[in-house]
């Protein structure tokens, strides 16, 4: 079953407080130029996991997804527990159309502290079938207190119940 509600989600990535002003040059009519930036960060401090969230956001925010996932890879490969990365792999991997169990992990695991994440996992679980999981996902989603999407997630809710 197909969700189209889950395209308003599709260019979200990290909320605004996580987003540096490099990252919000990508929309002045330089990205590229941005992104040089961001490379040259990382090339910097190679060990950051950090500075690779930042060009994997940045690719994301530029409709690169496989450089996206490549990206947010070797964030989590420098350091596993990075919310951030964790939360950009899951969203590239479902803008992928791959809903697959990694997606569903690294999206439940960012949820703990991005919980937009839930809106994620939820489409991950309705392409996989698994609508009573997608609906607590939602409940999750609204239940946080988080207030952006909070009226999108409703009217997702009631499309799955």
């Amino acid at each position: 079953m197909r969700i189209a509600i889950f395209m308003t989600f599709c260019s979200l990535a990290l909320p605004a407080q996580t987003v540096s002003v490099a990252q919000l040059a990508l929309w002045d009519d330089q990205p590229e130029k941005t992104l040089a930036q961001l490379w040259g960060a990382a090339a910097q401090n190679p060990k950051s996991a950090a500075a690779r969230v930042n060009i994997s956001f940045a690719l994301l925010s530029m409709n690169r997804l496989q450089q996206a996932e490549w990206t947010a890879r070797e964030s989590l490969a420098l350091d596993p527990e990075n919310a951030q990365a964790q939360l950009i792999l899951g969203w590239t991997l479902a803008r992928e159309y791959r809903y697959t169990a990694e997606a569903l992990d690294v999206l439940r695991r960012a949820a703990r502290a991005y919980p937009v994440a839930h809106l994620g996992a939820a489409d991950v679980l309705a392409h996989q079938g698994s609508l009573v999981e997608a609906r607590a996902e939602l409940e999750a989603y609204l239940a946080s207190g988080e207030k952006d999407y909070h009226r999108a997630a409703e009217n997702w809710l009631k499309l799955l119940n």
